[in-house]
C-alpha cells in the first residue's frame, strides 16, 4: 500500500503531526514517536515522517540534550542522576543522556551548588527539631540527584550554619 515515492499511506499525517509538536518547542525523536504511536498512526508511517524531519535536522536529540540541561540547570541547580533522568523522561537515550550530562557538568562543582541548595532550603527548617531538619533537607538534597556524599556534605555544612546562627 505505499504510493509511488515509497512513502506509506499516512505519512504525510504522520509528518503533519510531528511538525505541530516542533512548532512550538525542540522535541526528542522519542517523544515524538511516541506522542504519534498514541494518536493510532502506523509505525512504518512514523518512521518515514520522523526520519526525514530528523534528516532535514528538524529532529536533533544531541542538541535537544544540550539545550535541556542548560535549561534544567539555569531553572534550579540539579544534581547528575536529577538531570539524566529528565533527559530520559523526555524521551532521550539513557547513554546520551549520561554522556550529554557528563560532558556538561565536567569542571563544575556540584558540591557547591548543593550547598547554596541547602543554605536555601535550610531556613525553611529552622523550627523543626534538629535531627528531622537533617533527614528532611537530605531527602530534598537526593531528590534533586545530589549524589550520596554530595547531600550529606551539604546538609551537614547547611546544619551546622543554622546552630551558628541560633
Amino acid at each position: 500500500m505505499s504510493n509511488p515515492k515509497g512513502r506509506h499511506p499516512q505519512y504525510a499525517e504522520a509528518k503533519s503531526a510531528a511538525i505541530r509538536l516542533l512548532a512550538s518547542r525542540a522535541r526528542p525523536k522519542g517523544y515524538l514517536i511516541q506522542r504519534l504511536q498514541d494518536k493510532g498512526l502506523p509505525r512504518e508511517a512514523i518512521e518515514q515522517a520522523v526520519g526525514d524531519l530528523e534528516r532535514a535536522g528538524y529532529v536533533d536529540d544531541e542538541q535537544y540534550a544540550r539545550d535541556r540541561v542548560e535549561e534544567l540547570i539555569r531553572k534550579s541547580k540539579r544534581g547528575e542522576f536529577a538531570l539524566i533522568h529528565r533527559l530520559i523522561q523526555d524521551g532521550l537515550s539513557r547513554d546520551l543522556a549520561e554522556r550529554v550530562v557528563a560532558e556538561r557538568l565536567e569542571g563544575e562543582d556540584t558540591t557547591q551548588w548543593a550547598m547554596e541548595v541547602a543554605a536555601e532550603r535550610v531556613r525553611r527548617l529552622r523550627d523543626v527539631e534538629p535531627q528531622t531538619a537533617r533527614r528532611r533537607l537530605y531527602g530534598y538534597l537526593a531528590r534533586r540527584g545530589f549524589s550520596e556524599a554530595v547531600a550529606i556534605r551539604a546538609t551537614e555544612e547547611a546544619m551546622s550554619a543554622l546552630d551558628e546562627q541560633d
